[in-house]
């Protein structure tokens, strides 16, 4: 009886590494800054070639260190572009905020009118927010 679950775990253990390995190996496939397999000459590439801040001087670490370089600043001057649209951002929210500041002020200074007409009688404010002018004088 104890070795049903005992099967059952281990194929789903199995189950896991071999998903796993999947998609490890689509990933590897798929990722465009992996470098390939055939254009590894020697194990000392592999180590110039995974970092460009060695020591070793192999014409693939410079290639890749100027791949490395062009990548660096593509992403600065995206960097930069998003801090450019994040000012633009705040500038239009912080315009948006002063005229949303000036209609409160403008709907106060409605309803303190509206508030004294209907003081005064000049005119009448139902529950449904209806309003009656009233034309003469009492």
């Amino acid at each position: 009886m104890k070795t049903l679950p005992a099967l059952l775990f281990a194929l789903g253990i199995t189950a896991i590494l071999a998903a796993t390995m999947a998609v490890i190996g689509v990933n590897a496939l798929v990722n465009p800054a992996a470098t390939p397999v055939a254009s590894v000459s020697s194990p000392s590439d592999v180590a110039a070639a995974s970092f460009s801040s060695s020591s070793s001087s192999s014409s693939s670490a410079s290639t890749s260190s100027s791949a490395d370089q062009a990548q660096i600043a593509q992403l600065q001057a995206l960097v930069t572009q998003y801090q450019q649209r994040e000012q633009q951002y705040q500038t239009e929210l912080n315009d948006a905020a002063n005229q949303l500041n000036q209609a409160n002020a403008q709907l106060n200074q409605f309803q303190q009118l509206l508030s004294a007409l209907e003081q005064r009688g000049i005119i009448t404010i139902d529950s449904s927010g209806q309003i009656t002018l009233h034309t003469g004088r009492r």
